[in-house]
C-alpha cells in the first residue's frame, strides 16, 4: 500500500510541478493589480479544460445535434482563449485592464473555422457567433475576477464564465435560428425552462439597476407582476392558447408524475424546516450538517433521473431559476427579505463563501443538474447522468462524514484524509451496486465503469482546493467517457 501511495504522489508531483512557476507569476500579478480572488493554495488553472473536453468527447463518440456541435466548437475556442488568458496574465498585471485583446479575436477565428469547415455553417454566422462568444467571455472573466472580490479563483471564474457563455449562446442560436430537435418533449420542456430563466434574468437585471430609494417591497411587487405578465405572454406566444393546459397535464396527469412530485415536495419541506430551525437557533452549521442538503438534493435528482428524466429536466431548469432569484433577492437590499435571507446564509455559509456572491449552493445545484444538459440522450447513459449525484451527493458527502470521524492519515499537502477518500470511492460503487441490485439501473458495465470514475473523482476531491461542487461532476463525466473507449 505504501508503494502505491508513493507512486501516486510521484505522479502528482510530476504533473503539477511545471505549473508551480506559472501559478507563482499569476499570483504576483493578481496582487499587483489589486485583484482579490477566493483564498486558495492554487489558482486552479487546470479547470478551464473540463467543459471543452467533456463536450468534445461526447461530440466525437455520440450522435449529437447540430446545436450541440456548434456549442462544442465554441467551447474549443473558449479553451484557446483561456490558455492565452493564462499566458498573458502570467506576464503582466496590466493585461487585466485591457478591454479587448488580440487573443480574443484569434480564439474567435478558431471556433469560426471549426464551424465553417467541419459543420459547413455559413461563414458570417460562424464569425458572428464566435466573436460574440469570445467577447462575452472576456467581459465575464474580468467582472468575475475584478468586480466580485474573493468569489472565484481563476479556474473557477473560467469554468463559470464558460458555462454562462455557452448556455447563453446556445439559447440565442436555438430561438433565433430555429434549430429544433426531433424530440418534441424536450422542445416543450425547453420552451418552459428558457421562459423561466429569461424571466428570472429580467428580474435580476431590474433589481441590479434599482436606485436605493426604490429598493422597497412595493417596487419588488411591481417587478414581479411585470415578470409574470412577460412569462405568460411568452408561453402563450410559443405554446398557443392551450399551452397552460398542456403544462398542467404534463406535470400532474401524465405517467403518475404526481407521486414523484409529492416525494420531491417532502424532501424540499424537510430542507426548508431544517433551514428555519437552524436559523432560529442561530447556531453555525458544521460541514457535516451542510452535507445534509447534499443528500436531500441528491435524492431529488437520483429519483428524477431513474424514474422520469424528462420531468427532472423541467424541474432542474425551474429550480435553477429559483436559486438565482433567491440570491438576487439576498443581495437586493430590499427589507425585510434581504435581511431574512442573509441570516440564513450566515448560518449555513462555509469557509469558501467569503466573496460577494454565495456560490456554493449554486455550484451544488449546477453540479447535480449539469449532466442533464450535457449528456446526450442514448441507452446506457444513466451512470453519466448520475455523475453529479455520485460525485458530490454521495462521494463527497461520504468522504466528509467518514473522514471527520475516522480519518487520521492525511494526503500530502491536503487536509483530506485517505480514509475519507477510500469511503468516497466505496460509497459511489456501493450506490451503483444497490441500484443494479434493485433493478433500477440496467446500464451495461455500469459497476466496472463506476469503479474507474469513482476512483478518479475521489482522488481529485482529495487533492484539489477548488470548489468540489463545481468540478467533480465534470471530472466524473470525463472519467465515464474514457471507460466507453476502453470497454
Amino acid at each position: 500500500m505504501e508503494r502505491i501511495l508513493e507512486f501516486v504522489n510521484f505522479i502528482r508531483i510530476q504533473c503539477t510541478g511545471p505549473m508551480k512557476t506559472l501559478e507563482k507569476h499569476i499570483t504576483l500579478n493578481l496582487r499587483e493589480a489589486n485583484v482579490n480572488i477566493r483564498p486558495a493554495k492554487t489558482n486552479g488553472l487546470w479547470c478551464h479544460i473540463l467543459i471543452p473536453v467533456t463536450l468534445t468527447l461526447y461530440c466525437c463518440f455520440d450522435n449529437v445535434s447540430t446545436l450541440y456541435k456548434i456549442t462544442t466548437c465554441i467551447s474549443i475556442g473558449l479553451l484557446f482563449h483561456s490558455i492565452l488568458f493564462i499566458l498573458f496574465l502570467s506576464t503582466s498585471s496590466l493585461f487585466l485592464k485591457e478591454t479587448v485583446y488580440s487573443g480574443c479575436v484569434a480564439s474567435g477565428f478558431v471556433s469560426a473555422m471549426l464551424m465553417y469547415v467541419l459543420l459547413q455553417r455559413d461563414l458570417w454566422f460562424s464569425l458572428t457567433v464566435s466573436i460574440m462568444s469570445m467577447w462575452l467571455y472576456t467581459k465575464l472573466l474580468r467582472v468575475f475576477l475584478v468586480k466580485l472580490d474573493k468569489t472565484f479563483t481563476v479556474g473557477e471564474a473560467m469554468v463559470t464564465a464558460q458555462t454562462v457563455v455557452l448556455f447563453f449562446i446556445m439559447s440565442v442560436i436555438k430561438f433565433f435560428f430555429e434549430m429544433k430537435t426531433d424530440d418534441k418533449e424536450l422542445e416543450f420542456i425547453g420552451v418552459i425552462v428558457y421562459t423561466i430563466l429569461s424571466t428570472v434574468g429580467l428580474i435580476v437585471t431590474a433589481l441590479y439597476f434599482l436606485s436605493d430609494s426604490h429598493r422597497t417591497l412595493d417596487t419588488l411587487v411591481y417587478i414581479l407582476v411585470a415578470a409574470v405578465i412577460y412569462a405568460v405572454n411568452v408561453l402563450y406566444y410559443t405554446l398557443g392558447a392551450k399551452g397552460f393546459i398542456q403544462i398542467f397535464s404534463y406535470v400532474l396527469l401524465e405517467r403518475d408524475r404526481y407521486r414523484l412530485l409529492m416525494f420531491w415536495l417532502v424532501l424540499v419541506s424537510l430542507a426548508v424546516c431544517a433551514l428555519l430551525v437552524r436559523t432560529r437557533l442561530a447556531v453555525k452549521a458544521s460541514t457535516v450538517t451542510r452535507k445534509t442538503f447534499h443528500v436531500l438534493a441528491s435524492m431529488v435528482f437520483l429519483s428524477g433521473i431513474i424514474y422520469d428524466v424528462h420531468l427532472m429536466n423541467l424541474a432542474a431548469g425551474i429550480g435553477l431559476g429559483v436559486i438565482v432569484l433567491v440570491e438576487a433577492l439576498r443581495k437586493s437590499g430590499i427589507q425585510p427579505i434581504s435581511e431574512a435571507l442573509e441570516s440564513v446564509f450566515m448560518v449555513y455559509s462555509d469557509e469558501k463563501d467569503i466573496g460577494v456572491l454565495a456560490m456554493t449552493p449554486l455550484y451544488l445545484y449546477v453540479g447535480l443538474a449539469f449532466p442533464l444538459l450535457v449528456v446526450p440522450a442514448r441507452a446506457g447513459n444513466e451512470p453519466e447522468l448520475l455523475s453529479g449525484v455520485l460525485a458530490i451527493g454521495v462521494g463527497d458527502t461520504a468522504a466528509s462524514w467518514f473522514g471527520s470521524r475516522f480519518g487520521f492519515n492525511k494526503w500530502q499537502d491536503s487536509n483530506r484524509t485517505m480514509e475519507g477518500t477510500t469511503f468516497n470511492i466505496l460509497s459511489q460503487i456501493g450506490t451503483v451496486y444497490a441500484l443494479q441490485l434493485f433493478e433500477l439501473l440496467n446500464s451495461e458495465n455500469a459497476l466496472t465503469r463506476t469503479i474507474f470514475a469513482a476512483t478518479v473523482s475521489g482522488l481529485v476531491e482529495a487533492w484539489t482546493d477548488q470548489v468540489d461542487n463545481l468540478l467533480l461532476p465534470l471530472v466524473t463525466m470525463i472519467a465515464f467517457q474514457f471507460t466507453w473507449i476502453v470497454l
